[in-house]
């Protein structure tokens, strides 16, 4: 019963929204934090032009929740299009959070291969960014609305692909302790684990213990999506198994990058409020980004070309029912 509730809700939001049209927008911010620049990639449905705002929203656009998206180390929101675009057209505003020192989305010259064992700054920089949304404001120098409508900022479902999904369990009381992932990587059991080639790097830059095993738990986030989530190794059992939100883990269990035991499974497997959809079907990592042409790769795994008889777009399609069952339950 629960289910078909569910799922009429999806099919009401889908006729409301019919004649709306999704729209994106890319704003820019200044963490009032570090003083860095915070490139948000909004996803919107789209309503009549409007003078006091920015961003029009439609008359059916979600306003008691949103939801936010954190993309993998060296990538940008954009990758996560199939996400953004899926839930905006389901009515919830949402917001890509483009890390800066890891994303290309600043630019080449912003890259800082070291920002991705610095993982741990993620969670804050998303906190600052929430902060800013409730604001409300299209800039800091600007009085104008970002918004036409006030959206609440209070009930947000957090979306993360790899780091990203590390980061969004973060926010959701998940703890790194460095030392774990630097032990882990050192032993027989992360044979295959080329996450490891970023954490390699750990002892070289000046990390802070304290920074890093801090709690970012922020309480605005009230559900957790994590696509095939990296550092398991470095996240404390003891605060994983303290984690009361709920939370899906959404892993590839033939994994070309994260091996799934020590990551997405270890996280499903200890997290209370955790349940786990597998893709068992020769899937790999980066199947969880949206669909693309370049040649680029990551760690010498194609961010783009596929395994053999893996159809990117079908398993996205796949996944939409899974993902809309988590965040329509409870609302």
């Amino acid at each position: 019963m629960k289910k078909l509730i569910i799922l009429l809700s999806m099919c009401l939001a889908t006729a409301a929204l019919a004649n709306s049209k999704v729209a994106y927008q890319e704003v820019d911010f200044i963490n009032p934090n570090t003083q860095q620049p915070i490139k948000l990639s909004i996803w919107y449905p789209e309503g009549k032009p409007c003078d006091n705002a920015k961003l029009c929203l439609s008359e059916s656009a979600r306003l008691d929740q949103a939801v936010l998206l954190s993309h993998g180390a060296m990538g940008s929101a954009r990758e996560l299009i199939w996400v953004g675009y899926a839930t905006a057209s389901q009515g919830f505003i949402t917001v890509g959070i483009n890390h800066f020192g890891e994303s290309w989305a600043y630019g080449k010259d912003s890259i800082q291969p070291h920002a991705a064992t610095k993982i741990w700054r993620r969670a804050s920089e998303i906190s600052a960014a929430i902060d800013l949304l409730q604001r409300n404001q299209a800039s800091s120098q600007e009085p104008a609305h970002l918004f036409s409508h006030q959206v609440n900022w209070q009930q947000l479902t957090a979306i993360g692909f790899s780091s990203g999904g590390s980061t969004v369990i973060t926010l959701g009381g998940g703890k790194y302790n460095p030392e774990q992932a630097v032990t882990y990587c050192a032993s027989e059991r992360s044979k295959g684990d080329l996450g490891c080639r970023y954490a390699k790097n750990l002892p070289e830059h000046a990390i802070s213990i304290e920074e890093a095993s801090r709690d970012y738990r922020d309480e605005r986030i009230v559900k957790v999506v994590a696509l095939d989530p990296a550092a398991g190794p470095m996240t404390t059992t003891e605060s994983l198994s303290n984690m009361n939100i709920p939370v899906l883990i959404i892993g590839a269990k033939q994994n070309d990058f994260l091996p799934f035991a020590n990551h997405a499974g270890y996280y499903a497997s200890t997290i209370p409020n955790a349940s786990l959809y597998r893709l068992d079907n020769k899937a790999g990592h980066f199947v969880f980004i949206d669909s693309c042409q370049h040649e680029h790769k990551a760690m010498g795994i194609s961010l783009c070309k596929d395994k053999e008889g893996v159809d990117r777009e079908k398993i996205h399609q796949q996944l939409y029912p899974r993902l809309f069952q988590f965040i329509y339950s409870g609302t």
